[in-house]
């Protein structure tokens, strides 16, 4: 209901349109009640599209004829295709497997491995038979699969059996012999759901079942015996238990031959998400192949057979058309270019010029077979087999294997008619006001509407059906207010009006009585159709004559009725807008907020939305507003700013709780002040280290042990241990670089810092002499000094006694220029003043003579032992380490893969990222940014099994896999193995492979 009380109905879904009718050549109409049923049968020209829920006219498929040498059912060995990519066949001897690897492109033989690829012959030392070992026959080999554990199952002819090879691992396959008593010839394999294989057997017409641990399930009573229950020979003297080994059975296999159909000659097996399989039959004298549906021994009673495909074709053609299936391949349920695709059962005609597909829909706990219009033709196809994976089916091209692609060529029928069911007015001689389609119709189409109303319902059969003008498509899109239209069919407003698409609008002329019937004709050029989504016909009209203007308006009624439906086209823009007005709270909410309003509804927090923000991410952002906010200026805050502005897929977990403690945070923030104690590494940052190195564990020093221990310690350090007393450990680095670079690395190992305060002190003390005396000399004279030159002039120890020092001291500590007065200083002075309270008591333990703690200089050279010694070292350790790390800190950003060798891009994403972070951090912090490679390196790390061995800025997506013998460090990488710890997983070479018995 609209503004004015306007009501409508609606056709909307499968089962509202199935309740329309449509003319047929006979001028009948038949009822469209059975797409209820059967939603892709066609009637009467008209189809119903399940997967976009739309109705359209009937496809038609195009089919392609050849005279090419038809594929040999021989040819069908088996063929699968691996997690990673690789693809794996049996070869034309039947006796090699092939392999076409994703990372070399190259094809080479899996298995056996020629002799010339093995690494060296196995040594069994000094001893050896005299005759050598003849080589084993090559087995015979038919039927192939990969399973979801990573297993490669191959079966074998002769002896009958199975080769089981396990892709995490690597090495020589398993081999799983039957019981001679079990007739056992693979033909075709496919992976069961959750693990295993179904083998199917087309000689003896059976299949059967492999567990996950590649244990056979058979049916009952179907066991062969492997061996009989047997007792040892010694028994415990005690008869209250025996010992031995119980029967052991093998279990049987589940037969085809079953009542009231059976395949005559099964030819493919696939497995569906249910547990149950499908299995084509192969009769070259019927025109269309069945598919039988079994669950283990059960037959279902599913009717599946290819000649669903007629509805496709043409009547005319269908007389002589074929579909006898070569191989069939299933892909379930998937996401593809933004939609959801339904099953898809894949089956090869036997000329193996085309595939064609259907969908498979569960109805009443049966199976049905709907067509699909896709034109899927298979170039130059070597019969091998068609293999579904991932999303898609491929088919084997020479030594190569290439997906199956839909080539666009539609085909519809030229037109179609069809009729609604009656609508209810509830009033007598309602004004029918307009009718809305939601709709795709092409230039090349038309739909063009008839309307018939009238008071008894019995009339309208008898009523005379009435044009409606054409229908025009609304520039701002649907009537009905801020609605968000699906991926499938898009506004008018959008730019797709020109392909037109959106909402379709006509004011209906003379529709007067409760009951209103509809007449809509779909026509096309046979290659384009009109695609109805939902109708909705608007009663009764809002008359804007009749509430607004005077009665003489409506007098004549010729006049009355153009007046009426001229000021309808007034109401429909103002209803529009009352009805956004009404609809107001909408407006207010993220979740149905047009796309246009959100940088309005962003407004009111007071922020601007990133204009590169696809809509979800502005809806999410604006809905988790309040928890942004209350982290701004935090390490959490600035992580969730990076997160949306650098993650390709931005998910609601970035404003969780929980995601702010995940020890796999790929953004790092490294604050300075917790790196004062220990190396930068240990808290994330990787970009500090500079390879291992040999460091000679020495116990620090510490105040307890004297100033005389330390200078020890630095002159056995530099090399001058002869004579120790006559060096002293300076405070101020060594004009030697050289010696510097020592007094450093001592300082880091042994002190446990480097000492900074009193090299600032003394320059800016010598800088302040300098300018007042021009001469050493002159100096020298005020101070009663004897200075070489102004390099040698140490900072007073105490407060000077001649009075031409005292006053420069006094001018120096005092002035209140910021480059007088180091930071350093002033800190030293207030840790003084807070330990000691009084200037007395530090000149007590000091032995000095300072007035004021404003007047107490930074030590130059190590203060006597004892408390001095202990307050210089705690200053240095603790309060300047503070200083000097205090509200810095570091944004350590992964390199994604595809920035690898992309400069401009790592440019941008690094300008951003400081952008973000300085709007987002506390404004007295400092910050700066880098880029890391979240994996190890060389040198860095001890190797374990997920450890990527790589260099500098190569990602492992774009290296080979390393190869012992031809690869290289740094340009190629280790592959996973599996976990040698993984107990959900049958592992050649680690687990014993014993059949559960029966």
């Amino acid at each position: 209901m609209d503004a004015n009380g306007t009501r409508f109905h609606l056709l909307l879904g499968r089962d509202d349109w199935a309740g329309c009718s449509v003319a047929i050549s006979s001028g009948k109409k038949l009822p469209l009640a059975v797409w209820k049923v059967k939603p892709s049968r066609a009637e009467g020209g008209l189809s119903w599209n399940d997967e976009r829920k739309e109705v359209t006219l009937q496809p038609r498929l195009f089919n392609f004829t050849s005279r090419d040498t038809l594929p040999l059912l021989d040819n069908r060995r088996g063929a699968g295709r691996d997690r990673y990519g690789n693809w794996y066949w049996i070869d034309e001897t039947s006796r090699k497997v092939r392999v076409l690897s994703t990372g070399s492109g190259e094809t080479s033989y899996f298995w056996p491995v020629p002799e010339d690829c093995a690494c060296r012959e196995e040594s069994h030392g000094d001893f050896q038979p005299r005759d050598k070992e003849q080589p084993a026959a090559p087995l015979s080999l038919c039927g192939l699969a990969v399973t979801e554990d990573h297993y490669l199952v191959v079966g074998v002819l002769e002896p009958a059996g199975l080769l089981i090879f396990d892709l995490h691992t690597g090495g020589e396959p398993r081999q799983l012999f039957w019981p001679a008593s079990l007739p056992f010839v693979p033909f075709d394999m496919a992976p069961r759901p959750g693990g295993g294989v179904w083998i199917l057997d087309r000689t003896n017409r059976r299949y059967w079942a492999l567990d996950r641990h590649f244990n056979p399930i058979g049916p009952e009573g179907g066991d062969a015996l492997l061996a009989d229950a047997q007792a040892d020979d010694f028994q415990p003297i005690e008869q209250s238990s025996s010992h031995g080994n119980a029967r052991r059975l093998f279990p049987g296999s589940f037969s085809l031959l079953q009542s009231p159909l059976s395949p005559s000659d099964p030819i493919s097996i696939e497995a569906l998400p249910d547990g149950t399989v499908l299995i084509l039959d192969y009769d070259p004298t019927q025109s269309f192949s069945r598919i039988y549906r079994y669950r283990f021994g059960e037959q279902l009673p599913d009717k599946l057979s290819t000649e669903a495909i007629l509805s496709l074709i043409e009547e005319e053609r269908q007389s002589d058309f074929t579909l006898t299936g070569y191989d069939i391949a299933f892909v379930p349920e998937h996401d593809e270019t933004g939609q959801r695709v339904q099953d898809r059962l894949y089956v090869v005609a036997a000329d193996g010029n085309q595939s064609y597909a259907f969908r498979l829909c569960l109805r009443d706990q049966k199976i049905e077979l709907q067509p699909i219009a896709e034109y899927l033709p298979m170039r130059l196809f070597g019969g091998k087999a068609i293999v579904a994976a991932g999303s898609g089916a491929y088919y084997d091209f020479a030594e190569n294997w290439i997906p199956l692609v839909q080539q666009r060529r539609p085909r519809y029928v030229s037109e179609a008619t069809l009729t609604t069911p009656v609508f209810d007015g509830r009033d007598p001689d309602c004004v029918w006001h307009r009718l809305m389609l939601d709709a795709r119709i092409p230039p090349e189409t038309i739909v063009e509407i008839w309307s018939r109303a009238a008071n008894d319902e019995s009339d309208l059969p008898l009523t005379q059906w009435q044009r409606e003008p054409q229908p025009y498509l609304r520039g701002d899109g649907t009537e009905i207010p801020f609605l968000r239209w699906s991926q499938s069919i898009t506004c008018g407003a959008s730019g797709n009006a020109t392909l037109g698409d959106g909402t379709w609008e006509l004011l209906f002329q003379r529709a007067r009585g409760r009951y209103l019937q509809l007449r809509i004709r779909l026509s096309g050029d046979e290659r384009s159709t009109p695609r109805l989504r939902a109708l909705r016909a608007y009663y009764p009209r809002f008359s804007y004559l009749a509430n607004y203007l005077p009665g003489v308006y409506r007098e004549d009624e010729q006049s009355a009725s153009f007046l009426d439906r001229f000021l309808a086209n007034v109401e429909g823009l103002y209803t529009t807008l009352e009805d956004k007005i009404a609809a107001v709270q909408v407006l207010l909410d993220v979740r149905s907020a047009p796309k246009e309003v959100l940088d309005w509804l962003a407004g009111w927090f007071g922020v601007a939305l990133d204009p590169s923000w696809d809509e979800p991410k502005q809806r999410m952002f604006i809905a988790h507003a309040m928890d942004f906010f209350q982290y701004r200026g935090t390490i959490r805050g600035v992580t969730m700013a990076l997160h949306l502005a650098l993650d390709a897929c931005a998910d609601e977990t970035i404003f969780s709780v929980a995601s702010a403690r995940r020890p796999n945070e790929e953004i790092r923030i490294v604050e300075k002040y917790l790196t004062r104690q220990m190396p930068a590494v240990v808290l994330g940052d990787p970009t500090e280290l500079s390879g291992l190195r040999a460091v000679t564990p020495d116990p620090s020093w510490q105040p307890a042990q004297g100033r005389a221990s330390l200078s020890q310690r630095y002159a056995a350090f530099i090399g001058d241990a002869a004579n120790p007393e006559s060096l002293q450990y300076p405070l101020v680095p060594p004009a030697d670089p050289d010696t510097a670079a020592q007094w450093t690395q001592f300082s880091q190992t042994t002190v446990g810092f480097v000492p900074s305060t009193a090299a600032t002190e003394r320059i800016t003390w010598q800088s302040i002499l300098t300018g007042r005396y021009a001469h050493i000399e002159s100096l020298n004279a005020a101070h009663h000094t004897n200075y070489q030159k102004f390099d040698d002039i140490f900072v007073p120890r105490d407060l000077p006694t001649v009075e031409a020092a005292q006053q420069d001291w006094t001018d120096f500590v005092l002035d209140p220029k910021p480059v007088r007065t180091p930071v350093a200083r002033l800190l030293w002075q207030d840790f003084l003043a807070r330990r000691y309270r009084r200037i007395k008591a530090l000149n007590q333990v000091y032995g000095t003579t300072w007035t004021s703690f404003e007047m107490v200089a930074l030590p130059d050279e190590l203060p006597n032992d004892g408390a001095p010694l202990q307050d210089w070292f705690q200053f240095e350790a603790v309060v300047m380490a503070m200083q000097r790390t205090a509200h810095r800190f570091t944004v350590l950003l992964p390199v994604p893969a595809s920035l690898a060798f992309d400069p401009n891009e790592h440019q941008r994403r690094l300008d951003l990222s400081r952008r973000i972070i300085d709007l987002e951090k506390p404004a007295h912090t400092v910050f700066d940014v880098k880029f890391y490679w979240a994996m190890f390196r060389v040198g860095e790390a001890r190797l374990q099994l997920d450890t990527i061995i790589d260099q500098g800025s190569r990602a492992p997506q774009l290296m080979p896999q390393l190869i012992l013998g031809q690869g290289f460090v740094g340009e190629s990488y280790l592959a996973p193995p599996v976990p040698e710890d993984a107990n959900d997983r049958y592992i050649l070479g680690r687990d014993p492979f014993v059949p559960t018995p029966n």
